[in-house]
């Protein structure tokens, strides 16, 4: 089942379409994937294959977007610290600014703009080349057969590339103190561990859960909905990027906002 998309008829009718026509078509798929995972009908290859893909094309770029910003946060929160006399206290930072934002908003940049794209060209490409409509007409259900898949993938992809992105963060944070700095690896560690809880991470990979359905959702909608031969497809992954990267932010302002609210801040009883 593949949602239509009615015929424009004005930029607001228009828009108020492809809402609500993405908003159905999310529903209807979250509950085709918990159907499909209590069925025992996920094709297990198709996720194993689509996961290793979208960790291919995703984790390397996010590490290595990861090592610049930790060193960047490691730099600042290094000189900042040093000219107050509270060098040890860097630790306390780095558990706020890499494990609690950080790593969660460079996987949601990885998987939005690179995973999120290269799933709507991959679904884009088959459906100019009517490959979907012919599953349709052999009674295939599209979203079972394409579309679980690559969410699931997504999601499982998001986790563990959360935890090699906090990791490679805080590591280069460590050794830029320490060898850079001159700082003392206890006092980082110390504080890390003092002012970083593992709420913090776990909420991370809430967010990175988060941004990894969402990004999952838009592409495949955007892709199986591509029109107009190859440059449709092209359009379908602008706008599938855009469309990710605007969502993503606004879920991850949200979520930080009500993770404040609930969970107490370091000190605070």
């Amino acid at each position: 089942m593949v949602f239509q998309l009615p015929a424009g008829r004005g930029p607001v009718v228009d828009l108020a379409g492809q809402v609500g026509s993405l908003v159905g078509y999310s529903v209807y798929t979250l509950l085709s994937c918990v159907r499909t995972v209590a069925t025992g009908r996920l094709s297990l290859a198709e996720t194993r294959d689509q996961a290793l893909f979208v960790a291919r094309v995703c984790s390397v770029p996010a590490l290595l977007l990861m090592l610049p910003v930790g060193v960047l946060v490691a730099v600042s929160v290094g000189e900042l610290a040093g000219r107050l006399g509270a060098a040890g206290y860097a630790g306390a930072v780095v558990a706020f600014v890499v494990v609690g934002q950080a790593s969660a908003l460079v996987c949601a940049l990885m998987l939005a703009g690179v995973g999120g794209s290269a799933i709507c060209a991959d679904l884009g490409s088959r459906t100019i080349r009517e490959e979907v409509e012919a599953m349709e007409v052999m009674g295939l259900d599209v979203i079972e057969r394409l579309v679980v898949p690559r969410v699931i993938a997504t999601v499982l992809v998001s986790l563990v590339m959360c935890a090699l992105v906090t990791a490679v963060g805080v590591t280069a944070c460590l050794i830029y103190q320490v060898y850079g700095q001159g700082e003392s690896a206890g006092a980082f560690l110390s504080t890390l561990s003092a002012y970083g809880r593992p709420s913090d991470l776990w909420m991370a990979m809430a967010k990175s859960v988060a941004f990894a359905v969402v990004s999952a959702l838009i592409a495949t909608f955007k892709g199986l909905h591509a029109r107009g031969g190859s440059s449709g497809v092209a359009d379908a992954v602008n706008e599938t990027v855009v469309l990710a990267f605007v969502t993503v932010f606004v879920i991850n302002t949200v979520l930080s906002a009500v993770y404040g609210l609930v969970v107490p801040s370091v000190g605070k009883y």
